[in-house]
């Protein structure tokens, strides 16, 4: 029977100004299940703007949502 190893990784989120305001250890098979893990968590805490993925002292995936940016038009000019 094959034991199968999970990967600790430490999931930061990141706040309006990018500082951490908290962080979670998540257990996940490799980097894309830990990738997408932690964008479902960050789905979960809306106050927080992005986060930062770290399997000890290396960083896997660094990710910031964009404010909701309402919708606009440029206007140029039809002479010059």
């Amino acid at each position: 029977m094959a034991v199968t190893k999970l990967n600790q990784y430490r999931c930061y989120f990141l706040d309006s100004t990018g500082s951490i305001g908290s962080d979670e250890m998540i257990e996940c098979l490799g980097e894309q299940d830990a990738v997408e893990t932690a964008r479902d968590m960050l789905e979960h805490r809306p106050h927080y703007h992005g986060i930062e993925l770290w399997r000890g002292a290396r960083r896997v995936h660094m990710e910031v949502r964009l404010p909701d940016v309402p919708a606009f038009t440029i206007r140029t000019s039809q002479s010059f």
